[in-house]
């Protein structure tokens, strides 16, 4: 009879969890088909849709083999999501919606993962709690609905999480394998995570250490090792030095300082600007539930600790299936507030887990407030996904507060990426969609300059950006060109904070800097320069300045379109054998 029950709960546990599972894909599905088809992609999006369609052409042109040396091909991105999208498109063809799915469904994943992460942890009552939390994450929906690393990203993360967990303190091999397997991908489907990996070693590590049969799980420890280092090693091996240069360089190089100066642990203003940053992805009231949890989960490990003998305890603690996360956790905030940088969806491998954490620390620290819980998660679910089922209700409106030392944060935000990439520089809060006319418009431009590189023999040469708008640049322009080709072309974009950002620098940027990231701009024959500052990254590249460094190093203005933002667009040519047809 007992057994029975058991196995009712069970099923009508699984039937439940397939019921979320559908309306969450059903919910999301319905959003990117009405707001993203026919819609802007904003500069990450549009170069990684042109990664996945690189890898897609070059296996319709040469097979098994063009789709690895593709992948393979040197870059410092991440090739797991392009690669995955590019076999996707077999299947939907290359739309801009089909590009969705892999994002979407690596979203799902996150969800599916925590429910049976935090089943492990404390049973189901607390892994509805926790599947509730993260599936209203707005950091999960909107990366759900865009094409960027960060879900899937934090979808490996938590898949190795869940698989540490499950080999019980490395006692169990197949799952230890594929921890080791999780491990190996997480930099290769986002090569920031690179960051959070020392934590998974360490804490898997240590439960071999302090596991019942120490030899034996050391033992599967280094077979785990094995294994993720050589999953990691297809990418990482030939492009290692450019990955190892641009993690430096944008993390704690030069390069950081485009995103922010505030660092370091011991610095309170680092401790702020990250607080503001999780705000800013997560917004206020899950960011609330996860600062109280985390600071009350500390206040019961110590409560233990204190409690019990402390050689007993630590072991126990180490055994929990919570560890892991908690690893995780505590290391992956000390990587992000020591690096200057910042990103879509950076913090998103490490929320779910801080989730689960905090959840737990609020679930332990006292019976009356855990009879309290659900009503809490149920608010903050709510509150939260209400503003994400539809861009034109009025709760999607932006609505911000003003808190002490943080300044304004995002309560709730109905809108994704691209209304928010649109929005810059404007001063709106409406969560309309670009308008239609407005969406075609941005991609007229974009073949515009795909055809005026293609018919001016660029597709041999190298094309310069001396701006960078959010819409339209070398990534969308790259992608034009690779709808038509079907391959891409040098098509190097200035970076001010890098490359210096007066005239002097403009020159020598087009004449003799030599930048191995981007590509060469001296070696540029086409130049695109626009008007105005509208949209534009900061640091701002000086239009005057660029057209007239232009001027300077041989470039004739050729050609103008206008953007619908009101820049002007330049084309400039200058001979170089490369732009002249063989």
């Amino acid at each position: 009879m007992v057994l029975t029950r058991g196995i009712r709960r069970v099923q009508v546990n699984t039937w439940a969890l397939l019921g979320v599972a559908i309306v969450w894909v059903a919910v999301n599905l319905r959003w990117i088909i009405v707001y993203r088809r026919g819609q802007i992609l904003e500069i990450d999006e549009a170069g990684y849709i042109g990664m996945a369609l690189n890898d897609h052409y070059a296996a319709v042109r040469d097979g098994v083999l063009g789709w690895i040396q593709a992948v393979e091909a040197p870059g410092i991105q991440a090739p797991v999501t392009p690669a995955l999208t590019s076999l996707q498109f077999f299947v939907t063809g290359t739309s801009v919606v089909a590009a969705f799915i892999v994002p979407m469904l690596a979203g799902l994943a996150i969800v599916l993962l925590t429910h049976a992460v935090a089943n492990r942890v404390a049973g189901r009552p607390f892994a509805w709690f926790a599947t509730a939390l993260v599936a209203t994450l707005p950091g999960v929906i909107v990366d759900a609905r865009a094409y960027h690393f960060g879900a899937p990203a934090a979808a490996v993360t938590l898949a190795a999480v869940y698989f540490l967990i499950r080999s019980e303190g490395l006692t169990k091999t197949k799952s230890t394998i594929a921890f080791g397997a999780f491990v190996g991908l997480m930099p290769l489907t986002r090569t920031m995570i690179i960051a959070f990996v020392p934590a998974l070693v360490l804490a898997a590590f240590l439960q071999a250490v302090f596991g019942p049969d120490r030899k034996k799980s050391l033992t599967r420890f280094g077979i785990a090792a094995v294994v993720a280092a050589a999953v990691a090693a297809i990418w990482l091996i030939p492009n290692g030095a450019q990955v190892y240069r641009y993690l430096t360089g944008f993390g704690y190089g030069p390069q950081s300082a485009e995103y922010g100066t505030e660092a370091g642990i011991f610095n309170p203003a680092a401790w702020a600007y990250r607080l503001r940053l999780l705000t800013l992805e997560q917004y206020l009231p899950h960011v609330l539930f996860i600062c109280a949890g985390l600071v009350v989960a500390i206040f019961v490990a110590i409560r233990k600790l204190k409690g019990g003998q402390a050689k007993e305890t630590i072991k126990a603690m180490v055994a929990s299936p919570l560890f892991p996360p908690a690893v995780l956790v505590a290391e992956g905030v000390m990587a992000f507030v020591t690096s200057k940088t910042n990103g879509n969806g950076f913090t998103l491998p490490l929320v779910p887990s801080m989730t689960l954490v905090a959840l737990w620390g609020l679930y332990r620290v006292h019976g009356r407030l855990r009879k309290a819980l659900p009503v809490v998660v149920a608010v903050i679910s709510v509150v939260a996904l209400v503003p994400q089922l539809d861009l034109r209700a009025p709760t999607a409106r932006l609505w911000e507060a003003e808190l002490p030392l943080f300044g304004r944060v995002i309560v709730t935000d109905g809108r994704g990426a691209p209304q928010k990439f649109a929005g810059v520089g404007l001063e709106t809060d409406v969560p309309e969609p670009v308008s239609a006319e407005d969406a075609k418009q941005w991609i007229v431009a974009a073949d515009w300059a795909a055809q005026q590189i293609v018919d001016r023999h660029a597709i041999r040469g190298v094309t310069a950006f001396g701006f960078r708008d959010l819409i339209f640049n070398t990534n969308t322009v790259q992608l034009a060109v690779l709808r038509k080709l079907g391959y891409g072309v040098a098509a190097p974009q200035i970076r001010p904070v890098e490359a210096g950002n007066t005239r002097p620098d403009y020159e020598r940027w087009l004449t003799r800097y030599q930048d191995s990231i981007s590509g060469d701009a001296s070696a540029a024959c086409l130049l695109f320069t626009a008007t105005g500052l509208n949209n534009e990254f900061v640091p701002k590249v000086d239009p005057s300045e660029m057209a007239a460094a232009a001027t300077a190093t041989g470039f004739s203005p050729v050609a103008t379109h206008a953007l619908p933002n009101g820049r002007l667009v330049t084309l400039w040519h200058r001979p170089q054998p490369a732009c002249v047809p063989s």
